[in-house]
């Protein structure tokens, strides 16, 4: 498979901030908005040792996630793949299945029965899951899409919250946790890097490194990340 590298910047934002970046979008960038807003949801998995948190945490350049992914609110389930977004240094980028077993049946289905029908679906493109892996958080917000005609792409998420999934519930089960912060990407092709240093440094906010996975994760109380 081929690999689509990308840089991917991220900016934490607090609603002040969140008005001076459509300022910034609309008076220093060329970016439009290609796509209407629409729910972003995932539920990651991870192995028994906690590898994936654990590379991120100690800052391994070369990592993985795992993750199941679609979109749309409560019953309107739209696309469900399951991805694994990879790291290599500083450039990601993304490998995804499409599970189409889950289509219509996604939330009727517990996370055991979800997980065995992303095993089948993996195995029948001859990729092989860890035999212990788990689902470990799940995630949900709203997504606004912006892009620009060079292929910089511009992302904006809102209303981010977090459920602790257990293996023999269902999705959305328990308590909401809500994330009081919205978070901004700028992910392009390498060979635009130095244009989006020029647009970045005119917008006067410091990117930061940034994961809803340990983000999530620590509003559980399972890792402590700042």
């Amino acid at each position: 498979m081929k690999k689509n590298y990308r840089y991917e910047i991220k900016f934490i934002l607090d609603n002040a901030n969140l008005s001076r970046i459509y300022q910034w979008i609309k008076e220093r960038t060329f970016a439009k908005k290609t796509y209407p807003n629409r729910q972003v949801n995932s539920l990651y998995f991870d192995d028994i040792n906690y590898t994936s948190v654990k590379d991120n945490l100690a800052g391994i350049s070369d990592r993985q996630k795992m993750r199941l992914r679609w979109y749309g609110k409560e019953e309107d389930v739209n696309s469900p793949s399951f991805e694994f977004k990879l790291r290599e240094g500083r450039l990601n980028w993304k490998e995804s299945f499409p599970v189409e077993r889950l289509e219509k049946d996604l939330l009727k289905f517990d996370l055991k029965d979800i997980l065995f029908e992303c095993r089948n679906e993996l195995l029948n493109k001859r990729v092989i899951l860890d035999e212990y892996i788990l689902p470990t958080l799940q995630t949900g917000y709203e997504r606004e899409y912006y892009a620009d005609a060079e292929g910089i792409r511009l992302t904006i998420d809102h209303n981010i919250i977090f459920h602790n999934p257990m293996l023999h519930k269902m999705l959305n089960h328990g308590c909401v946790i809500k994330h009081p912060l919205k978070v901004m990407e700028i992910k392009f092709d390498p060979v635009l890097k130095d244009n989006v240093a020029r647009i970045v440094k005119s917008l006067h906010i410091t990117p930061k490194r940034h994961s809803k996975y340990l983000v999530g994760l620590a509003k559980l109380g399972l890792v402590t990340y700042i």
